[in-house]
C-alpha cells in the first residue's frame, strides 16, 4: 500500500484492517482515528519496502547535507540525571524522534508503532529489520533481535545474546560443564572476581531460559538468585514460577509461601497460590 493518511478518509480495496484481543478477549477490528496535527507521529501507512528505502536513503546520507547528521538524528538524549529513558528496559532512550536501544552489543534505533509494527536499524551491523503486523499487542520488538540473529550469529539467544554483561563468563562456563553444579562454579568464580553477580541480571537470565523453555536450567538460575539474594522475595517468586510451569505445585507452593514469608503483601503470590490450589482440586 502506498504511505499516506487517506486510508482513513476512503475505502482501500484489499485493506488488512488491524485486529486486536484486548478489548474483549476475543479477535475484534481496531479503528484508529488520527487528527491532522497528529498525523506527524502516528498513523501513517506504508509497506515494508518503503519504509527499507527511506532507511536506506538515510543511511546513504541522501536525505542530508552533512555527514554527521545521521549521528546526531539516532544519539539518544541525555537527562539532567545523566541517563537515558525510553518506552521499556529494551528500548531504553529517546532521540530525535527515535527510540533508541542502547546496549554494549549490536545497538540500535527502534521506531515502533502500535503493538505490531516495529522497524529496528542496527547500524554498527549494516541491517535493518522491518516487521509490519495488523495484531496490536503482536509486539515485534520483543522477537525482532531474534530474526537479527538469523544473519549475525552471535545475535542468537543460544549463542548468549541478551544476557547481561556481568554473568556472561558463567553462562560460557554452564555452557560446557552444563548446570548441575550452577551454584558451586558460580560462587567459585564470584570468589576469584571473574565476576559479579547482580540480583537483576540472574532474574533476567532465568526468564530468558524460560522463554526458550529451559526450565531447569531456569530453575538453576533462580535457585543461585535465592542463595545469593536470601532476602529478596522476588527471587523466590520467579522460582516459584519455574517450578509451577515445571509442573511441580509442591515446590511452587513452597516458595510462593517464602515470598509471603518475607513480602505479605504481595499479590502475585497469594493469586498464584489460589490458582495452583484451585487446580489441585
Amino acid at each position: 500500500m502506498p504511505a499516506g493518511f487517506a486510508h482513513f478518509e476512503t475505502v482501500v480495496p484489499n485493506q488488512a484492517r488491524a485486529y486486536t484481543y484486548v478489548k474483549t478477549g476475543q479477535l475484534t477490528n481496531l479503528s484508529a482515528e488520527f487528527a491532522p496535527p497528529l498525523r506527524t507521529t502516528a498513523g501513517m501507512t506504508s509497506s515494508a519496502k518503503e519504509l527499507a528505502q527511506r532507511v536506506i536513503a538515510l543511511q546513504a546520507n541522501k536525505l542530508f547535507d552533512k555527514s554527521d547528521s545521521l549521528k546526531k538524528l539516532w544519539e539518544p538524549n541525555i537527562l539532567v540525571d545523566g541517563k537515558t529513558a525510553g518506552f521499556n528496559q529494551l528500548v531504553n532512550g529517546y532521540a530525535l524522534g527515535w527510540p533508541v536501544i542502547s546496549r554494549a552489543e549490536h545497538s540500535a534505533v527502534a521506531p515502533l508503532g502500535a503493538n505490531r509494527s516495529a522497524l529496528v536499524v542496527y547500524p554498527h551491523d549494516n541491517l535493518l529489520i522491518v516487521v509490519l503486523t495488523n495484531l496490536s499487542g503482536s509486539l515485534p520488538s520483543t522477537f525482532i533481535d531474534e530474526i537479527a540473529g538469523v544473519y549475525i550469529a552471535d545475535m542468537k539467544a543460544e549463542n548468549g545474546f541478551g544476557l547481561p554483561l556481568s554473568i556472561k563468563p558463567l553462562w560460557t562456563q554452564l555452557e560446557i560443564q552444563g548446570y548441575a553444579n550452577i551454584s558451586n562454579v558460580a560462587q567459585e568464580m564470584q570468589s576469584q572476581g571473574a565476576i559479579k553477580l547482580i540480583e537483576v541480571d540472574l532474574n533476567t537470565w532465568g526468564y530468558q531460559l524460560i522463554g526458550r523453555k529451559k526450565l531447569d536450567q531456569a530453575v538453576g538460575v533462580f535457585t543461585l538468585n535465592t542463595q545469593l539474594f536470601p532476602t529478596s522475595a522476588n527471587t523466590y517468586d520467579s522460582l516459584a514460577e519455574a517450578y509451577w510451569l515445571l509442573g511441580d505445585s509442591k515446590k511452587a507452593i513452597e516458595f510462593y509461601n517464602k515470598v509471603l514469608a518475607l513480602q505479605p503483601d504481595n499479590k502475585n503470590a497469594k493469586n498464584q497460590l489460589i490458582r495452583i490450589k484451585a487446580q489441585s482440586n
